[in-house]
């Protein structure tokens, strides 16, 4: 499944689900008639989603949205506005990288596992559609990217330049799972570059309130 996270969960979160992916397919459908309709509607049946539910929810079928911000970024593109789809697509990565996390620590958490004896969720990994993925992000950033520019509120040292460096605060989002080692690792490296920099840190393991 390309969502294993449901297994196991209620009859009304996986018909939450079910629901949600039967309406972005009937809304995308009508790309053949109005690209520029299809996009509206898919965007706003995304955003209506996206703010209806709880990260728990959301995050339980990553590599869904991730799949259908690349097609509201296509259907952008069909309708002539590449800025938002270049917007889109890079949105779409948040989830995107979070699926490919997932997946990856899933297929090697166990020894017995090799590359002749998988799990089913391994099949779900669509190497052709992240490298798709990966070049319409480079094409977009080459056509519509920011130039670089020279640095110029930067020490040698990597330090900004502030009078008390004390008063800068860090705030860093963790959310994976309860006992996944990852929160203490980041939250580690974290800590240890702001106490090198003399910046406060804070560490949110939840969607802080109007995050």
């Amino acid at each position: 499944s390309e969502c294993p996270d449901l297994l196991g969960q209620s009859e009304d979160v996986n018909e939450l689900w079910h629901m949600i992916s039967r309406t972005l397919l009937e809304t995308h459908s009508t790309v053949y008639i109005d690209p520029v309709a299809a996009l509206r509607n898919t965007l706003k049946v995304l955003e209506t989603f996206l703010m209806s539910y709880p990260p728990s929810i959301l995050h339980m079928c990553p590599g869904t949205l991730m799949r259908w911000f690349k097609k509201a970024g296509d259907l952008a593109i069909a309708a002539h506005d590449p800025l938002r789809s270049r917007i889109l697509m890079q949105w779409g990565t948040t989830y995107r990288i979070m699926a490919l996390s997932r997946w990856w620590i899933r297929i090697t958490s166990n020894p017995e596992w090799t590359r002749e004896k998988l799990p089913p969720e391994a099949l779900t990994f669509d190497a052709e559609y992240q490298g798709a993925y990966d070049l319409a992000l480079q094409t977009m950033q080459n056509a519509y990217g920011v130039t670089p520019r020279p640095i110029d509120n930067f020490v040698g040292s990597g330090k900004l330049l502030v009078s008390d460096p004390s008063q800068v605060l860090v705030l860093a989002v963790c959310l994976y799972k309860e006992g996944n080692p990852l929160t203490a690792i980041a939250a580690k490296n974290h800590r240890l570059y702001s106490a090198a920099q003399g910046y406060q840190y804070h560490l949110f393991s939840e969607v802080p309130e109007g995050g």
